[in-house]
């Protein structure tokens, strides 16, 4: 038996000997292979530098030649300089941006309301200090200010009433009273009044029965103004809120939207097909869309403004390429070198931010200037001469 075991352990010491040999045989083989073709991507590499070298230098040799002058930059090529900021952004605006207004349509009829629809970016903490508080100033027309922070372009189109909110069936009583309503989108989605401020919902009416919509402990409940008659509310009756009911013939509507749905190339149609909603909601033909300037955010911003100038055309203001382009030396700010880093990564420069993505006291004066100026341009308001900063 001693000597049956010896026998098998050797053999088995033999098969173990023989696979870990072939093992290693193959790991060898194997870090050839991967050694020798690590050598070559490297001399490929190499020859395709060599290659790009010398092609960039045969170009500069034919560009030397004697009786070849080298190419002029043009206005679209040639990069601007304005106390350090290089602007990063071609530009064909300008005429636009700065300088005397030279309407396209003159203006006629009565002074229009302005109702501005936003997010934080529109809110106002102080009724001084944002671009609708600018604006108002500049225009003198009445300007209301409907923003509130963190809503998508959804949420704010459920309160001007692009997207619209139904209510499910329910009975209105004689009296005031709080009673529960039940509200989704035409959609049957979440409905998300409240939650960040009122922004126009309120007063509100439901099958013409004005009231105050409240939001209690997550759940919605509403309450007739004044007495009248019990009234029984059918299924999928539109819920209208404040904006809806209050809205004018000869409004100017001025949306700035999309920040919170952080947007690419291919969402920002969802984008546009609210805003085209939001305006029809309104039957509303004067407008300005503002463009989209969070950067840091949306890394397609190029091509979300892009898809929007190409749908709103003259309503559209690209205000980031505007502060890409003049807003530190329109605000009088001679540009640090955060300013000029942040201008090269294409991010509206720090000095007219408040933080990463909002703006300052500069950013809402330019803003509110350049829709001043826009809205002159398309004729929806008489031109003034506009105040200085310290006026305002």
């Amino acid at each position: 038996m001693c000597g049956i075991s010896f026998f098998t352990f050797c053999d088995i010491i033999r098969f173990v000997m023989k696979k870990t040999l072939i093992t290693y045989l193959f790991f060898i083989l194997a870090m050839s292979l991967f050694i020798t073709l690590r050598v070559y991507a490297g001399r490929v590499a190499i020859e395709e530098q060599r290659s790009a070298a010398q092609l960039a230098q045969n170009e500069q040799e034919e560009i030397d030649k004697p009786g070849v002058p080298l190419p002029s930059p043009t206005p679209e090529t040639a990069p601007r300089e304005d106390d350090g900021q290089i602007s990063p952004v071609i530009d064909d605006n300008e005429s636009l941006w700065h300088g005397p207004i030279k309407p396209k349509a003159e203006f006629e009829g009565l002074i229009p309301r302005i109702i501005c629809w936003g997010d934080s970016l529109t809110v106002s903490l102080d009724e001084k200090s944002a671009f609708p508080d600018i604006l108002r100033g500049l225009s003198g027309c009445e300007v209301i200010n409907y923003g509130v922070e963190a809503e998508n372009t959804s949420m704010i189109a459920m309160r001007e009433g692009g997207m619209r909110v139904n209510v499910k069936a329910t009975v209105i009583p004689a009296e005031p009273s709080l009673i529960p309503v039940f509200l989704r989108t035409e959609n049957n989605g979440h409905v998300f009044f409240l939650d960040n401020g009122d922004g126009g919902v309120n007063p509100c009416s439901i099958s013409g029965i004005e009231g105050e919509l409240q939001k209690l402990n997550g759940s919605y409940y509403f309450i007739r103004s004044k007495k009248g008659e019990r009234v029984a509310i059918e299924d999928n009756t539109q819920f209208k809120t404040h904006g809806i009911t209050d809205s004018k013939e000869g409004d100017i509507l001025v949306i700035f939207a999309g920040t919170n749905d952080l947007p690419d190339s291919n969402t920002v149609r969802n984008i546009i097909s609210l805003e085209r909603k939001m305006l029809e909601a309104a039957k509303c033909d004067k407008y300005i869309i503002v463009g989209l300037t969070y950067a840091g955010g949306i890394p397609e911003i190029d091509a979300v403004n892009e898809a929007m100038d190409k749908e709103f055309g003259d309503h559209f203001v690209d205000i980031r390429k505007y502060m890409l382009n003049y807003g530190l030396a329109d605000a009088g700010i001679t540009p640090s070198d955060q300013d000029k880093a942040d201008i090269r990564k294409g991010e509206i420069p720090s000095a007219l931010r408040s933080d990463y993505v909002h703006g300052n006291k500069h950013y809402h004066r330019l803003l509110g200037e350049q829709i001043y100026r826009r809205m002159v341009y398309l004729g929806y308001i008489p031109a003034f001469e506009m105040e200085d900063e310290e006026d305002i």
